[in-house]
Parts: C-alpha cells; structure tokens; sequence
C-alpha cells in the first residue's frame, strides 16, 4: 500500500550518548532542508515531536529553544496550532550558513582568501572613520607585537589582535562582524602551535621583519587619513600574494 510523503516521514532516535536535545535540532533542520519545506509548514504538535523522536517533552522543550533561537521554527499556540517552520530573512540564513561552517569545518586557505578580499574594506573604513583613542590603541598594539613578533605562537596571536582592532573602527556592522568571525575562525584552527602558523598558506611566513614593517605600514596608513595609502598598504599586506 502507497503511503503519502507524510506517513512516509521518520525521525531517527538519538542515541543515549550524544547530546539528544542537539540531535533532534539537526534533524529537524534536515528535515525541513530535505523535503524543500516552505515557511508556514505546520510540522507537528508537541506531542507528536516527543513520539517522532521518542524524547520527553523537555529535551524537545530544549530542542525548540535553539531552533527558535537560530529561526528555524515558530511555535503556534491554540486550536492549529504547533510547530511551524519559520520565514527566514536572508541575513539570519546567511548566519546559519556560516555557523554551519564552523561546525564542520573549513579550510583555513579558503577563510584566508575571503579575509585578505575584505581587508581593503576594513581598511578602507579605518582609515576614514578612526580616532585619536583608536590609534592609541592601535600603537599599543603594535609595540607589544614588536616585542613578541618572532615568537611564532605569540606574535600571530599579536597579529590577530591587531587586526580585531583594526576592524572595530569600522561602522559597517556586516562587515565588521563578518571579519572578526573569520579572524576568530582562523585563530582557532591555527593555535595548535608553531607547526599551524603558516595559514597553510604554501611558503608564507608571517613572522618575518618584512611582515612586521607591513603591519607597521597598515597603522601609519590609518594614522595618516589617506585613502590610497591605505589601499597601498593593504596590498602589499595581502597574504595570498607573497
């Protein structure tokens, strides 16, 4: 007998030793990506979610928290009501892309590529919109980045503040968030130790004292107010290119 693609539809139990409220989360998110679910889609009651998934109410309770929190799901109260899928904006599905990546993993090459393409931007940004506290901040930085410079677990550590900070100047709120994930992102799956410190990027050292008058160009560019110093010394910073 011919069953419809909702009598068709299971849920896999979770088993005992993973976090089972993270689980149910995936496989809801799976759910709605693999059947091509469309916002309004009423996908259960509460009741039948803890049957589907074989859960008690409050590991689903747990469970709808994040869905809810990351937009996937709006919950309906009353007659009809239930567990509907969300109408995502762009901009939280976009987010949702990123924390999936983070989650499984990215090549530390490819997130340099995406960093150096907005370092003019952030530049760009820092060098029309800084302060006078901000480039206080940015020559403190750069001393104690001096002094620890050829350490190479210290001195990348250094670099990234930098650069945080560097991009804190900006208003642009997506593009400043968008380049502290990423730094972030980088600097994690580079603090193993020396061995990481090359940003797999093939014959890149970043601790030699050509990278660090680099660095020290991207803050007088900044201090100076100049646009096309400021692209100048973005350029010769590009990491992909040297």
């Amino acid at each position: 007998m011919a069953t419809t693609q909702e009598e068709a539809r299971t849920f896999q139990r979770v088993a005992p030793a993973q976090s089972v409220a993270d689980r149910v989360v995936t496989e809801v998110e799976a759910m709605i990506k693999a059947e091509g679910l469309t916002p309004g889609h009423r996908i259960g009651t509460r009741q039948e979610l803890c049957e589907q998934f074989g859960v008690a109410p409050a590991t689903l309770g747990e469970a709808l928290r994040v869905l809810r929190a990351r937009g996937s799901v709006d919950l309906r109260p009353g007659p009809g009501g239930g567990i509907f899928v969300a109408d995502q904006s762009p901009l939280i599905r976009l987010a949702h892309s990123v924390l999936r990546l983070r989650q499984t993993g990215a090549p530390v090459h490819d997130v340099v590529k995406v960093l150096d393409a907005l370092d003019e931007a952030v530049m760009g940004d820092a060098v029309v919109h800084r302060t006078e506290a901000d480039i206080a901040d940015l020559d403190a930085l750069m001393a104690e980045i001096a002094d620890h410079w050829h350490d190479p677990v210290e001195g990348l550590h250094g670099n990234w503040r930098l650069h945080r900070r560097i991009a804190e100047i900006s208003p642009n709120a997506v593009l400043r968030t968008f380049y502290l994930n990423l730094v972030d992102y980088i600097e994690g799956e580079t603090s193993g130790g020396a061995d990481d410190t090359d940003l797999s990027v093939p014959g890149f050292r970043p601790d030699t004292d050509e990278r660090l008058h680099i660095h020290t160009a991207l803050i007088e560019a900044i201090r100076s107010g100049d646009v096309e110093a400021g692209r100048k010394a973005v350029l010769d910073h590009r990491t992909l290119g040297r």
